[in-house]
């Protein structure tokens, strides 16, 4: 197996015709089918239907499909890594965050990384913790930015970042009864918000990762209210008053500048989560990397020394 087959492969898959494949790479089409027998003989199985139609994968084809994309992305990969250690690092970055950690981190990140080196692209990529893992280990991110969430990281590389305090947001004017009762605290104890229904990512992610433990920490169960996914619509559904959301300041602090949202601390105990750098412990540190993580670290000081990011740096310098 070798990258013109995968190549080949790929390709023909994508146009669903062998003779549209040699077309569109310039390569005769005997040599194509003859590439592809050989790949089909190799795996012992037929990666292609083929009709008077044209072809379509077999639902063998359609598995190695994932794999040979996998494996093209990392020679290429690959070959960019080994180009970055001779020249100025350039390229496009992949990093995957959170939600919330992007609202706070990306503008900022991708101003920094514009202005120190312009020829590195960034690549944000939002999802859930556990979405995030697994784009890494496929190799779809060169990074993540999210938090622990249980999943298996024996892959994975991880830094500590950040450990960020959590909050419940509230909107000015909320229309639940019970709601009423916070505006203007300060605080809440973990025991009152047993009193209130809040919304929190589901048990999967790392959000509600760590208020699972929190919960049995105490002996106190919160009723849950699921989030919409989307952090605005989330956060639409909190500014407009029907509802209070389980969350760090990076999620909303543009609207609780705005006056539109208020943080309410919450305390006894304080809830604290850690957010960490993660990367693949089987690809080696580019230099695009190791130009971009101080940068990350950089942004992270600056956004937790404005307020906007409430908690403390796990990192020196």
């Amino acid at each position: 197996m070798n990258s013109k087959q995968l190549t080949f492969f790929l390709k023909t898959a994508e146009l669903n015709s062998i003779a549209a494949a040699a077309r569109a790479l310039n390569v005769a089409q005997p040599s194509i089918s003859l590439q592809l027998d050989n790949l089909e003989h190799e795996l012992g199985t037929s990666l292609f239907d083929r009709s008077f139609r044209g072809v379509v994968l077999t639902q063998s084809g359609q598995i190695f499909r994932t794999h040979a994309e996998s494996i093209m992305r990392q020679i290429e990969q690959a070959k960019s890594d080994v180009h970055q250690f001779e020249n100025e690092p350039s390229g496009v970055l992949s990093i995957g965050m959170t939600q919330p950690i992007g609202n706070i981190l990306s503008v900022p990140l991708l101003a920094l990384v514009e202005e120190k080196y312009p020829n590195i692209k960034l690549d944000f990529h939002t999802g859930l913790s556990y979405n995030l893992s697994s784009q890494l280990q496929s190799g779809e991110i060169d990074m993540a930015i999210a938090s622990p969430d249980g999943s298996d990281l024996s892959h994975l590389h991880q830094t500590k970042l950040f450990r960020e305090k959590l909050f419940i947001a509230i909107g000015n004017e909320p229309k639940v009864a019970s709601h009423k009762r916070l505006i203007g605290k300060n605080n809440i104890t973990f025991s009152e918000l047993a009193d209130h229904e809040i919304i929190v990512t589901g048990a999967r992610d790392s959000l509600g990762y760590l208020l699972s433990y929190y919960e049995e920490k105490t002996g106190i169960r919160l009723p849950h209210k699921p989030a919409f996914g989307q952090l605005m619509t989330t956060l639409r559904y909190v500014v407009d008053g029907h509802g209070v959301l389980l969350s760090p300041t990076s999620a909303f602090f543009h609207l609780q500048q705005t006056g539109q949202i208020q943080a309410i601390e919450i305390v006894e105990p304080t809830l604290w989560r850690e957010v960490c750098i993660t990367t693949s412990i089987d690809r080696p540190q580019t230099a695009m990397l190791k130009a971009v993580i101080p940068l990350i670290r950089q942004v992270t000081t600056m956004e937790c020394n404005s307020g906007r990011w409430q908690g403390e740096a796990l990192f020196q310098g």
